[in-house]
């Protein structure tokens, strides 16, 4: 089976709607009541110049999860975030797929990428270092999901860092 990124479409709503019942996954984004808002949430994405979006997706166009960027244009810096479904994680899938989108806002001018992880999720942070992403610093008690605050990882990668070995995944060419 092979896997790439691609745009969002609206018909991928019901799947968005359904993998933000993981509270891993609606932690990274907005809550929906409805699959009318995921639907929203996808139109108003994919209409933004300041958002770039993609699905990752397998053969059969079911979505697997999402990589995307919120741009600062003027700083010319971006904030990466990522998620999969539970069948989809420890493939390696959010690490091309980061690469990818990497890739792609490096060749658009991006100069730098950044990304935080809670500290309480390695698997995140492996994620971050195969795409490239090296620690900066901890922001302390900066998240906060049900009353509880979590310590993350501020990480970057610049335009000028050594490009990953991780395989970016096809589709934005």
């Amino acid at each position: 089976m092979t896997h790439q990124l691609r745009p969002w479409h609206p018909e991928d709503a019901q799947e968005m709607f359904d993998a933000a019942s993981d509270p891993e996954i609606a932690r990274q984004l907005p809550p929906f009541e409805t699959e009318a808002d995921a639907r929203a949430y996808i139109a108003k994405s994919a209409g933004s110049d300041d958002v770039v979006a993609y699905a990752i997706s397998d053969d059969s166009e079911k979505v697997l999860g999402g990589v995307m960027a919120r741009l600062n244009r003027p700083m010319r810096t971006a904030w990466v975030s990522y998620w999969l479904v539970a069948e989809a994680r420890g493939k390696g899938l959010a690490s091309r797929a980061t690469v990818a989108l990497a890739n792609r806002l490096f060749d658009e001018d991006v100069h730098r990428l950044e990304l935080g992880h809670r500290l309480n999720n390695p698997d995140s942070r492996k994620v971050a270092d195969r795409a490239g992403f090296i620690q900066e610093g901890i922001m302390r008690e900066e998240l906060e999901y049900d009353g509880v605050r979590y310590d993350t990882a501020l990480m970057s990668r610049l335009a000028s860092d050594p490009v990953p070995d991780t395989e970016p995944l096809p589709g934005l060419e």
